[in-house]
């Protein structure tokens, strides 16, 4: 895929990305994007994206008032739901809830992709009762991104100004020692609260537990290192925090899909 500058449309369309990064423009924000990440482009909103390195994605575009009179009364709501900020907390790289992207489980991903391919294979052939077939599979689609984002964003907890300001001093800390063995446990304790509510909260506000929203914030800074040749993997590794190579390309390749090598590769070609 090719970059894409700004435009806007007047349909709904859905985006799941598969393979690679990009950088997505919406909402005057420009926000990384890596493999399992799902969002919702609601009609007439501005958007773009910067491809600096491969990248696969699927978009399914479709009209939400022609599927049938009974689906925007089921799932009008959803994707309002779906297309709304969680809150304006302070915005961070690896944040995903100003764009509203939901990071799917590998399990979870991997079936919204297989269910996005039969659908692209349905329109192709367009064979008996296609346009139903495809109208099934987008809302098993949309039940699977709702349920992911309930997940996600899940949390019996009252989210106070107080806690909303302890996470966003815990996210300039961990970019500001993004290099360093961060140790959640320890630092909730150094705050005086218990490693569990830090957790919890972390969680409530960024969408992702500590441990993951720091892998995918060494991961998106990682992306932007490899670009240059001066530095070896191994460098890149240590430079994000990552002090055995050899699991830092294990965790790239599960993030990206491909490994750091690879990936430096196809930045050049």
């Amino acid at each position: 895929m090719e970059s894409v500058p700004v435009h806007r449309h007047d349909f709904q369309e859905f985006v799941l990305i598969t393979k690679g990064s990009c950088i997505h423009q919406f909402k005057d924000i420009s926000m990384p994007l890596i493999p399992g990440d799902v969002f919702l482009i609601p009609p007439h909103e501005e958007h773009a994206y910067v491809v600096e390195t491969p990248v696969s994605m699927y978009n399914c575009q479709f009209y939400p008032e022609q599927i049938a009179d009974w689906w925007d009364g089921q799932f009008g709501g959803l994707l309002s739901d779906l297309s709304a900020p969680e809150d304006d907390s302070p915005i961070s790289p690896a944040d995903l809830n100003r764009q509203q992207i939901i990071h799917l489980s590998v399990s979870d991903a991997e079936r919204v992709q297989m269910m996005m391919e039969i659908m692209r294979q349905e329109q192709l052939e367009q064979g008996f009762a296609f346009q139903q077939v495809k109208q099934d599979y987008l809302n098993l689609i949309l039940i699977i991104i709702f349920r992911a984002r309930l997940q996600q964003y899940a949390t019996q907890l009252d989210r106070e100004n107080s806690s909303r300001g302890l996470i966003a001093v815990a996210q300039k800390f961990i970019e500001e020692n993004l290099a360093e063995r961060i140790d959640f446990s320890d630092y909730a304790r150094m705050n005086n609260i218990s490693p569990g509510y830090f957790r919890a909260i972390f969680k409530s506000a960024t969408g992702l537990p500590p441990v993951e929203y720091l892998n995918r914030l060494r991961i998106v800074r990682a992306i932007e290192y490899l670009k240059d040749d001066t530095l070896s993997i191994s460098d890149v590794s240590a430079v994000v925090g990552i002090y055995d190579a050899n699991y830092f390309s294990r965790l790239f390749r599960k993030f990206i899909g491909y490994s750091p090598s690879e990936f430096r590769n196809q930045v050049h070609k």
